[in-house]
């Protein structure tokens, strides 16, 4: 009887012995691409202003404002919000959140130094989502050295105290935040990170923002190595024996 042993395994066919195994094992992991989200409208409102006297928190038409101060005419000073419509966003890129308007106007005093802004994004499928952050305003006095670039003496600064939201929402499985990136001057303008508004105005600048994805911890992943381990010493001997026959 004549018998027949089994051809040897070649050695270059090793690497598709354990590309078979790691299939098996569901070792190969597909990276998720972004999902873009559906922004219905944004919008403003304002609590928690810090100092300041004459406080208002008036809605005139689309715009949120918060007023403060004893006017020298016949306005006060203070801030104005005024949201966006429809539109795609894409994590990680920036988009337009608002117009952010400061209303410059001369006052003898009780100007306020700070104010929280609720943003709140309106998601198709999520739902409102509020976003809080704290603006620092510096009411200079108009006189003397000014502290910022001025065409009438003297321009003001408004300016993030916390650029990134602590409130977080979950998309799709994947956590979310909203981080602001600074104004500009123009639509699509070069960011900047500090509003310089010029006094006896209302000035106003673009906001912009981005969503970015949370960093999650590592989790414990089963170490695999142990049974690819095994699973190449059981190729290494069959290899030995039928290149022995």
């Amino acid at each position: 009887m004549t018998s027949i042993s089994a051809a040897p395994l070649a050695p270059k066919s090793l690497p598709l012995l354990w590309g078979t195994a790691a299939l098996s094992l569901g070792l190969v992991w597909i990276a998720p691409s972004a999902q873009a989200l559906t922004l219905n409208s944004s919008s403003g409102s304002w609590t928690n202003t810090v100092g300041g006297s004459n406080i208002s928190f008036p809605t005139v038409g689309a715009e949120s404002q918060v007023r403060w101060g004893d006017p020298v005419g016949s306005q006060n000073s203070g801030l104005g919000f005024t949201g966006v419509g429809s539109g795609s966003i894409l994590p990680g890129a920036s988009f337009l959140v608002g117009t952010l308007r400061h209303f410059n106007q001369t006052i003898w005093g009780g100007a306020a130094s700070g104010v929280d802004l609720g943003i709140n994004l309106d998601f198709a499928g999520l739902g409102n989502q509020l976003f809080n952050f704290t603006l620092a305003i510096d009411e200079t006095p108009n006189g003397g050295t000014c502290a910022y670039y001025s065409v009438t003496p003297c321009a003001d600064k408004i300016s993030w105290l916390n650029a990134q939201a602590s409130h977080s929402f979950i998309s799709s499985g994947t956590e979310y935040t909203l981080e602001l990136l600074g104004f500009t001057n123009a639509p699509n303008g070069s960011l900047v990170t500090d509003l310089i508004s010029q006094e006896g105005g209302n000035n106003a600048a673009y906001l912009y923002a981005r969503v970015t994805e949370v960093e999650q911890p590592p989790e414990d992943v089963p170490e695999p190595m142990g049974a690819l381990g095994l699973l190449g010493a059981i190729a290494l001997g069959w290899w030995r024996k039928v290149s022995l026959a």
